[in-house]
C-alpha cells in the first residue's frame, strides 16, 4: 500500500484530525513537516495552511477533504454515517467545529496558554478573559449535544468527533478550559472514550496547536 503522507505539523489540530482518521481506518501514513510560507508550502496547499496530503497521484489540502478521501478510500471501519440524518448531522459539527469553534478554544485560549509563551510571544490576558463567556458557552453547546447521543452524530463514532477531540484534548490542559470543562459532565464521559481509543494515543502530540 502506498503510504499517505501528510504535510503539516504535528500538534495542529487539523493534521491530528486527519491522523485519527489514518489510525481508525489502519492506513499507514507519515508526517512531513512544512517550511511554512515557503514555494513547496504554496505548492501544496494554495492559501498556506496545513495539512496537505499526497497518495501517489492524489494531492489534496483541508482536513475535511483529506479526511473524507482517507475513510472512502481505504478499507476499515467508516467513518462517516450512511443514514442521511446523521450524516447530516456530523457535517453539521464539522462545520461548527471549523467556522465557529476553532476561533474560539484554540485561537481565544490554547494559543494564548500553551504555545505563546513557549515562543516568547506576549498573551493578551484581558482579550483572554473577555473570550472565557464565550468558551463556556461553546462548551455548554457541545455538552447539550453530547448528552442526546455518545457521539456527535449519534450512536457510532464520525469524522465529527475526530475533529473535535485534539481542540478539546487541548483545553483541557489549559487552566481555564479545565475549569469551565467541570460544569459540562456529557463532554467529559466523551473525552474518557475518545481518549480509550487506540487512535488517540497512538496520535498524542506535543502540547501546541
Amino acid at each position: 500500500m502506498t503510504e499517505v503522507v501528510l504535510h503539516g505539523f504535528a500538534g495542529s489540530t487539523y493534521v491530528r484530525t486527519v491522523r485519527l482518521a489514518c489510525e481508525e481506518k489502519g492506513v499507514p501514513y507519515a508526517v512531513t513537516e512544512l517550511a511554512f510560507g515557503s514555494d513547496e508550502h504554496r505548492a501544496l496547499h494554495p492559501f498556506l495552511k496545513m495539512p496537505a496530503m499526497v497518495h501517489g497521484d492524489v494531492h489534496l489540502f483541508e482536513a475535511i477533504a483529506i479526511a473524507r478521501y482517507v475513510d472512502e478510500a481505504f478499507d476499515g471501519p467508516p467513518l462517516q454515517p450512511a443514514e442521511p440524518v446523521a450524516r447530516a448531522l456530523m457535517t453539521q459539527w464539522i462545520s461548527a467545529i471549523v467556522d465557529y469553534v476553532y476561533p474560539v478554544l484554540v485561537r481565544g485560549l490554547v494559543l494564548p496558554r500553551l504555545v505563546y509563551p513557549s515562543r516568547g510571544t506576549p498573551v493578551d490576558e484581558a482579550a483572554l478573559k473577555a473570550n472565557l463567556t464565550e468558551v463556556a458557552y461553546q462548551l455548554s453547546v457541545l455538552d447539550g449535544a453530547l448528552r442526546e447521543s455518545p457521539y456527535f452524530a449519534g450512536n457510532a463514532l464520525s469524522l465529527a468527533d475526530l475533529f473535535a477531540v485534539p481542540i478539546l484534548a487541548y483545553v483541557a490542559a489549559t487552566p481555564e478550559g479545565s475549569a469551565a470543562l467541570e460544569r459540562c459532565a456529557a463532554v467529559a464521559r466523551w473525552q474518557e472514550t475518545m481518549a480509550a481509543r487506540q487512535s488517540f494515543g497512538a496520535t498524542q502530540p506535543q502540547l501546541a496547536a
